[in-house]
């Protein structure tokens, strides 16, 4: 025999739910995993090198290798720690891997005794303690969808806030009723010789209205990811920062971006050293451009305030002198 009807919407509901759900916290993800993977630019890399696989290496591993092989020419590849550590806590080997390929080279250490260019790779680290950037993101994530499926919550529930007590000859009508207020349908029709029965009860649940409330909570979670990225953004409260206290935010997300950036250009120094390239890494313009944007913007603020105030304390004076 088969579910009843609305059993049957009830646990797919159930499953709209948990869909939604991971729907919502993996498109957050996503959108961090996009900004993340093209903050930089290799400028120069050979045509055997993939700076879409590096970024990704990175983003997930924390550390990549740059090495030379017969076959395939220049590479970048996953590694893994191999051999021991020297003096500066460096892998004094590298196992550099990725799908159908592997191979172990002694890493580029920049003592004199450093083995032949075709032994060698490269140790190419996220930041300088080689730690990736997606567990942290993935923590944003989770709490934008967190958030985002409250906002979504407390609007349905301003479309009924309130709890149905009932016996269970009428849950199945009250349940239709509900359904129906779900779905957004305008009119709802029941049969007026019924009545209201007296076992039929309703607890108001007073949801208030905090979805705005929500979503600036969320703004926060999302410029907060930002400076862990090194992105400008405008912080709703940024109106109301004075001129050190914005100056500290933007040297903050400076070295947040610097502490991708400089790990990077080190690795391109070594790679170029020994393999004698001339590769490179920048900051994607776009990112210039949204700083200049971000800091033109709070400018232009700064001195409409200034001018307010000014304004103000004319007015005021020539009200005085009256």
């Amino acid at each position: 025999m088969g579910k009843p009807k609305n059993s049957l919407r009830m646990h797919n509901q159930f499953k709209d739910a948990i869909l939604i759900n991971n729907q919502t916290y993996f498109d957050y993800l996503e959108r961090f995993k996009k900004i993340a993977t093209s903050m930089f630019e290799w400028k120069n890399l050979p045509d055997s090198m993939d700076a879409r696989y590096l970024e990704l290496t990175l983003y997930y591993m924390g550390k990549a290798s740059f090495l030379y092989d017969e076959n395939y020419g220049y590479l970048n590849t996953k590694c893994a720690n191999g051999g021991t550590l020297n003096i500066y806590g460096i892998p004094t080997n590298l196992n550099c891997w990725s799908y159908s390929y592997n191979a172990y080279r002694n890493t580029y250490q920049g003592f004199s005794n450093d083995d032949i260019k075709n032994d060698l790779a490269i140790l190419v680290m996220n930041n300088n303690n080689m730690i990736p950037t997606a567990p942290t993101l993935e923590l944003f994530a989770y709490r934008l969808a967190e958030a985002q499926r409250a906002c979504d919550m407390n609007i349905k529930q301003q479309k009924f806030p309130r709890i149905i007590l009932t016996d269970k000859k009428q849950e199945l009508s009250m349940r239709n009723v509900i359904n129906q207020i779900d779905d957004n349908e305008l009119n709802i029709f029941g049969n007026r010789d019924a009545g209201i029965p007296e076992s039929i009860k309703s607890l108001d649940t007073q949801a208030p209205y905090v979805a705005d409330k929500i979503t600036d909570y969320k703004r926060e979670i999302w410029n907060e990811a930002l400076t862990f990225l090194g992105i400008s953004n405008m912080d709703s409260k940024r109106e109301r920062m004075i001129v050190s206290e914005s100056d500290s935010k933007n040297e903050l997300i400076n070295l947040n971006l610097q502490s991708y950036l400089i790990t990077r250009k080190k690795a391109c120094e070594q790679f170029n050293k020994v393999f004698g390239m001339n590769i490179d890494v920048v900051v994607r313009s776009d990112l210039h451009n949204l700083v200049k944007e971000v800091d033109n913007s709070f400018q232009d603020m700064k001195e409409k305030v200034a001018d307010d105030i000014v304004d103000d304390a004319i007015k005021g004076k020539e009200e005085n002198n009256e």
